[in-house]
């Protein structure tokens, strides 16, 4: 059985980027950041953990522990927003990055075009995201 790709490895490969694109947005500790709150969501019994992680869905404690450790990983408000529909997905239909990534699913052009866009959106609001 072939070894899974990493999160950056199959987001740059879907997005065809290469990894350093992927790297400068800092999508890695973000992932692992919401790889953590989906985690403990699932052991305390939540239904769909995904939702934790949402901008939208998650309950206000929620909301604002994950926008607090964003703001430590120096996320400014419009690279969050982004951040939050580029990987937990978004209200109008777009699964997100974790969802596609979990279920191993390719990205279909549309997809790809809009996550292309959030990525512009995390780059283009400034170099405020700490290295």
């Amino acid at each position: 059985m072939p070894e899974r790709q990493t999160f950056v490895d199959w987001t740059a490969s879907q997005l065809n980027l290469a990894p350093g694109a992927i790297a400068e947005v800092h999508l890695s500790p973000v992932f692992d950041l919401f790889i953590s709150r989906i985690e403990a969501a699932r052991r305390r019994g939540a239904t769909d953990p995904l939702t934790t992680v949402t901008a939208k869905r998650a309950g206000g404690n929620s909301r604002a522990c994950t926008k607090r450790m964003l703001e430590q990983l120096g996320f400014s408000a419009p690279q969050r927003r982004a951040v939050h529909r580029l990987l937990a997905g978004s209200p109008s239909g777009w699964p997100g990055l974790l969802g596609l990534y979990a279920s191993s699913q390719d990205l279909s052009l549309q997809q790809r075009q809009y996550a292309r866009r959030q990525l512009q959106a995390i780059r283009g609001h400034g170099d405020t995201v700490r290295s």
